[in-house]
């Protein structure tokens, strides 16, 4: 079988339909980016501060030892800006997929911290602080989430109160429950960090507000006076993120660190707010985002290690691959076609994004107008994406057997990492309500009103401009759901006729018209796929309605089922497009030429001789 198991991964990759390359190009984004992260990891595969070289294995460092080495990591991003800038960051890219930790610490500084100041500050703020940020002369942290509260933010007890002798805020953490807690950075690297407290003017609370707070020496890293910072202990995942604790002690800072793009106050204590509160909140807006891209970079890899595993693992009387067996393949089938529409709409949503922001030039007026869409999008992609990414996992882990439960196979690894997706940047159920409010006001708007907003970018709730039409729809107009593998209308027009009558939410993926037709036709499949997925997992909605009869939701299950096994022969070229190396899978049940065995117990053998 040892000899057996390099051959069935040549065969499988040789049975791809498409050319593999051109998939990867298109995963990367392009031929440009593909060719600066083949680079990157390159640059960073035998790069010892990096990348953990052998006879040490990454999965069996200590949380000291992988601190450490994230240490040095860090540094190492100061050292990146003499590369072109878009090498640099793809070297940090690189980094970031070989390691969630490293792409934790280096999310907190570039993304959330960032985010805030130029999201939040006027432009004398962002010009103060964002050349630093660049060149990591500091590193940042998030100051959101406390003990008692997470991210409920109307309850945050973190006061910043104004002083008018002084022209300074002194903010207090007056109570247990309002340490700042989950803090990622703040444990022993962090210089600086933003922190959302409830402001006093002149007695009065005036709402909440972000403030900018040095937290350590740039030049020693001792805490400054007035500062309280603990490591919050050991997690069951990203052992080298320095998680910790911020109290404060009536620390004073100037009111000029109070972020003041949207609110204003003056010497005399005048104070106007933001135009809407929830600009305060907006900030959650990317960090939602970013965790859609991370559940990509993760998942994906689960998903490279459980195929390759499949295809080259033989079981059974007749000792066939156990990827051929059906209860086999039509759970890691949808898994990866699910990673493509994630992969498209997380590019869409983040290109609308920026568009909107300007690099923290954004319009108040336009921002304020597109925030409760994009809002309703991010919440809903990140719960969406959170929830079956969980469930990917666990058929990752249940798909390699009894290989998964060693460390050295990363499955279990991946898992302890990946938990904090469904908490991080708000619950899943409390995100999806939200949302259901936000459809539910969009409708009404529209079937009360006829009113739908004119948007600068494609609302992921434009169907509910032809909601009456949808709601008319009495019956799904076909019998046959092979149909919908000729025409997607048949699927869009099934879940937008399900989603209006069941206030839900709706998804969009996006074609790249430029790519081979080859390629085309793949990414159609898997778009079929993930709509007849969609269609078979929550048919019952549509039944409930009268829409969808039992005898289309026997054809949806069998046309499911028959298509995922078209796409069997297909995985190792689909999975093989994600473009991870195998020193970044880390797995030897993964490796790249199916020789699966020898290195399972290559490594075995060495662990025992420690």
């Amino acid at each position: 079988m040892s000899r057996q198991a390099p051959k069935d991964m040549a065969a499988e990759r040789a049975a791809a339909e498409f050319n593999i390359e051109a998939l990867a190009t298109l995963w990367a984004g392009g031929e440009k980016r593909y060719n600066l992260i083949k680079k990157a990891n390159e640059y960073i595969k035998n790069d010892p501060e990096l990348v953990v070289q052998p006879p040490r294995n990454f999965l069996e460092l200590s949380r000291d030892e992988m601190r450490e080495l994230y240490v040095f990591a860090i540094c190492c991003d100061t050292c990146w800006i003499s590369n072109t800038i878009e090498l640099a960051y793809e070297i940090g890219h690189a980094t970031n997929v070989y390691s969630e930790s490293f792409s934790m610490r280096f999310f907190v500084h570039d993304s959330l911290f960032r985010n805030v100041v130029n999201m939040l500050g006027n432009k004398e703020q962002q010009d103060r602080y964002n050349d630093d940020i660049s060149n990591f002369r500091i590193f940042g942290c998030f100051a959101m989430t406390e003990l008692g509260h997470s991210s409920a933010l109307r309850d945050i007890e973190t006061v910043a109160t104004y002083d008018a002798n002084t022209d300074e805020f002194i903010l207090d953490s007056p109570t247990v429950t309002s340490t700042k807690w989950w803090i990622g950075m703040a444990g022993q690297t962090a210089t600086h960090t933003v922190v959302i407290a409830q402001t006093v003017v002149n007695g009065k609370n005036v709402g909440l507000n972000w403030f900018v707070v040095q937290l350590r020496s740039k030049y020693t890293g001792e805490l400054e006076p007035n500062v309280m910072i603990g490591d919050i202990g050991q997690k069951v995942g990203h052992a080298g993120v320095d998680n910790g604790w911020i109290q404060f002690r009536q620390k004073r800072i100037p009111r000029a660190d109070m972020l003041a793009k949207w609110v204003s106050l003056d010497r005399q204590g005048n104070y106007t707010p933001a135009p809407n509160p929830a600009v305060m909140y907006a900030t959650l807006i990317p960090e939602r985002l970013s965790l859609v891209t991370v559940t990509t970079q993760m998942i994906s890899q689960a998903l490279t290690i459980a195929t390759r595993y499949g295809v080259v693992r033989r079981q059974g009387n007749k000792d066939q691959q156990i990827m051929d067996y059906q209860s086999h393949y039509v759970k890691i089938i949808p898994g990866i076609a699910f990673m493509y529409m994630v992969q498209s709409t997380s590019d869409v949503l983040n290109n609308q994004f920026t568009v909107l922001t300007d690099g923290g030039k954004m319009d108040p007026i336009v921002y304020l107008n597109h925030m409760g869409d994009m809002h309703a999008m991010s919440a809903s992609l990140k719960g969406l994406a959170g929830w079956y990414a969980t469930d990917i996992l666990e058929t990752c882990r249940r798909s390699c057997g009894g290989h998964a439960y060693s460390a050295y196979n990363a499955i279990g690894h991946i898992i302890g990492d990946w938990g904090v997706m469904t908490t991080g940047g708000g619950d899943n159920v409390v995100l999806l309500q939200q949302c259901a409010r936000y459809l539910l006001y969009r409708l009404e708007q529209k079937l009360e009103y006829d009113d739908y907003p004119e948007l600068k970018f494609k609302s992921s709730t434009i169907y509910i401009k032809d909601a009456k039409q949808y709601l008319e729809n009495k019956a799904w107009p076909t019998n046959d759901a092979h149909d919908c593998l000729k025409d997607f209308a048949l699927v869009s027009e099934a879940l937008n006729t399900i989603l209006v009558k069941r206030v839900s939410c709706t998804y969009h993926h996006k074609l790249n018209s430029a790519v081979s037709h080859s390629l085309v036709a793949y990414i159609a499949k898997l778009t079929a796929l993930w709509g007849l997925h969609v269609l078979h997992t929550y048919g019952d909605q549509g039944f409930k309605e009268g829409y969808l009869t039992p005898d289309q939701i026997n054809s949806i299950e069998k046309t499911y089922l028959e298509h995922c096994k078209s796409l069997r022969k297909q995985v190792i070229g689909l999975t093989d497009a994600f473009g991870f190396p195998d020193f970044v899978l880390k797995a030897p049940i993964a490796k790249y030429d199916g020789d699966i065995y020898q290195s399972e117990c290559l490594f075995s053998i060495n662990a025992s001789a420690k």
